[in-house]
């Protein structure tokens, strides 16, 4: 989001902002008589000084003797959150013969030095102290109602939080009169206690900061003890670099200084905030691997210098919005997928009336959406017109070196300037009409913009089926929310490799667990395609593990394998001779989430018998079977595991009985042999 300046009007802020802020201090009014007296009767309006970081206490200048300088000093008020303490001490030199401040802010003065009051803002210098000053408690929390891409669940957008504060420089503006030649208004800014100050904006607190130069700037980045950035210091300043080399629509500032913004203690209003000409913040958890690239939308602001009418002003968002997801692109940070995704959302039925030129048809954000759309239009209009000569950014660079204000003729002539009269009827169309946008293709974007580089991506697999447990007790698909193993066994994961560039790209996906590569696949990938690679693990000892692939991860929990248990017994029959044999069943299961491995224990009153081994993979149950001899008479209690035992009757055999076994086997008659027997016995009788 671009907050407003001396260069842009945006969403937001006011225009007291604009007056308040921006130029050099000067005391303007009629020149009576330059020998013997100026009086300055117009208000000579202060901003803060450059970028600066309070250890260096660095100014806006180096002061001359001749010069006044207003040096601003920031506290922390934690006692009070909301609030912060102001002192702005003036260094008055002897030419100088009346100044009067006026508080532009909202501030409640504690104490003075060297100035009397005039009315609750405006303060008058006592002619005599030479470093006067005034204190004051500054309510510096501001918000916004702000909807669309830049806008956040949150209302502020400057706020004090107690224990820190990020927030805009106060506001006053002077007016003075003086003998002789007419002194410089120099301005500093810092704080007191830990902290850093920029072009704009304070942070009040512990802070850390990492700079680079390149391509004629310097990058500053603040990142507060409070925040917590999910991208490394190193890796913004990357791509703010890179940013910087690639566009090419005019000067660059100097310094360009970015602050974290912390997120643990309240909730912003907008992702991001550029104000200034070169001075940003970023929520600290904002990522630069997606097509609505914060650091780099809020960075583009930075270079935009040129002026709008409400016909143009479309232009501010539309080019930050699509030059942040196309230099992502470029910096091969998100796939052309990503990038097509991003600028489609454009073609939505929702701006089907809208016409970019005139922001009273203009619903749902369409200035940063179907204004992004059009701007990557133009850019390919531009490419294929002049056979890649030209671009968008050569027009952005003749926008920024106009003095005033760019009007829909001027941005138009531009437009034909640069890439002929059907370019300009193009940018007609898109600009002045509501016909819909429509966004192109890979193939069209190799053509016109280059060659998308291979873009080589590693996933996990997309559902169950991806993941397999094999080893001693199973080969099977096992759940991932956690995959749950047995010690022993073998994960083997399907890895998913994409490439989502242009060309043809090497890749190596690798298997980690716990940050140590343990299995790897390489080989070459066709562009636009997607390969299934299984790498595998063995995992021999009970733990917790993250195992991953690319940048994704899941968590693996090995155990040693569960114990089987017994539910129920039964028994064949309930009657038994002494010397019969039982058939014993018992029903194994396993409720474990891993594998379970052991031996059931048959049992005889309570005395193991036998034993029958069991693996069981997880939810599943089977029967186990054994024949269990019944050597004495009674009431024989028979078991396994820990289930209730089946008690059976033993009788012995009466002289009629065979003592046969339940089996057949073992001593005793066969059926033949008793026939044999009974017709022994009456042949006896007879004789």
């Amino acid at each position: 989001m671009r907050s407003a300046d001396r260069r842009w009007v945006a969403v937001g802020l006011t225009v007291l902002l604009v007056v308040s802020m921006g130029g050099t201090a000067v005391a303007s009014g009629p020149v009576t008589d330059t020998s013997r007296s100026t009086d300055a009767s117009g208000p000579a309006v202060e901003s803060a000084g450059s970028s600066t970081n309070a250890s260096l206490s660095a100014a806006d200048g180096t002061a001359s003797d001749d010069a006044i300088v207003r040096t601003s000093r920031y506290a922390l008020t934690p006692e009070e959150p909301g609030s912060v303490r102001v002192t702005l001490t003036y260094e008055l030199p002897d030419d100088v013969r009346s100044l009067e401040t006026r508080l532009v802010d909202d501030g409640s003065v504690t104490s003075t030095d060297g100035f009397d009051r005039v009315n609750s803002t405006r303060y008058e210098w006592d002619e005599s102290t030479e470093r006067a000053s005034i204190t004051l408690t500054y309510k510096p929390n501001e918000t916004t109602s702000k909807t669309g891409p830049e806008a956040a669940d949150g209302r502020y957008v400057f706020a004090d939080a107690g224990e820190w504060a990020l927030i805009r420089q106060f506001r006053a503006s002077s007016r003075y009169s003086y003998t002789g030649s007419q002194p410089g208004f120099e301005r500093r800014s810092e704080t007191d206690g830990p902290g850093a100050v920029g072009d704009r904006i304070v942070f009040l607190g512990e802070v850390s900061t990492a700079e680079r130069t390149q391509n004629g700037q310097t990058f500053r980045l603040v990142v507060p003890e409070a925040a917590d950035l999910d991208e490394s210091p190193e890796a913004i300043l990357d791509s703010l670099t890179n940013a910087s080399q690639s566009l090419r629509i005019g000067d660059r500032d100097e310094t360009v200084t970015g602050f974290a913004a912390p997120t643990d203690r309240l909730e912003w209003g907008v992702r991001g905030l550029a104000t200034g000409e070169s001075e940003f913040w970023v929520r600290d958890f904002e990522r630069l691997d997606e097509p609505a690239n914060v650091w780099l939308h809020e960075y583009v602001h930075s270079r935009q210098s040129f002026r709008t009418t409400a016909e143009t002003r479309w232009l501010t968002e539309a080019t930050a919005q699509y030059y942040a997801a196309a230099l992502t692109l470029e910096q091969e940070r998100i796939d052309f997928e990503q990038f097509r995704r991003e600028l489609a959302r454009g073609e939505r039925s929702t701006y089907d009336d809208v016409v970019l030129s005139s922001p009273s048809t203009w619903t749902a954000n369409a200035n940063y959406i179907k204004g992004a759309l059009g701007a990557g239009r133009l850019d390919l209009t531009l490419r294929e017109q002049t056979n890649q000569s030209a671009t968008l950014q050569r027009v952005i660079r003749q926008m920024n070196a106009r003095d005033g204000p760019v009007t829909q003729s001027d941005f138009l002539g531009i437009v034909e300037e640069t890439g002929g009269a059907d370019s300009r009827a193009i940018a007609t169309g898109i600009t002045e009409t509501s016909d819909p946008l429509s966004m192109w293709d890979q193939r069209t974007h190799t053509e016109l913009f280059g060659v998308v580089p291979a873009r080589i991506s590693y996933a996990l697999p997309a559902d169950a089926d991806g993941y397999r447990a094999s080893g001693p007790y199973r080969n099977d698909t096992v759940s991932a929310t956690p995959v749950r193993l047995a010690t022993g066994e073998t994960l083997t994961v399907d890895a998913v490799v994409s490439n989502n560039g242009g060309e043809v790209g090497p890749y190596n996906a690798t298997l980690t667990v716990d940050g140590r590569v343990v299995s790897s696949a390489a080989g070459e990938l066709s562009p636009e395609s997607e390969r299934t690679v299984r790498l595998s693990h063995t995992f021999e000892r009970a733990g917790e593990y993250t195992v991953g692939v690319g940048e994704e991860t899941v968590t693996v929990v090995v155990e040693e394998p569960a114990e089987p248990t017994v539910s129920a017994v039964s028994v064949d029959r309930e009657q038994f001779q002494v010397g019969q044999r039982a058939t014993v069943t018992a029903t194994v299961g396993n409720d474990a989430a891993v594998p379970a491995n052991g031996t059931v224990a048959f049992t005889r009153d309570d005395e193991s018998v036998t034993q029958r081994a069991v693996t069981l993979a997880p939810g599943n149950t089977t029967e186990l079977s054994a024949s269990v001899e019944l050597p004495t008479a009674g009431t024989v209690r028979l078991g396994a595991g820990a289930a209730d035992p089946v008690a059976v009757t033993v009788v012995e055999p009466t002289a009629t009985d065979s003592p046969a076994t339940s089996d057949g086997s073992g001593p005793g008659f066969t059926a033949g042999l008793a026939v044999v027997a009974a017709l022994l016995a009456l042949l006896a009788r007879r004789r």
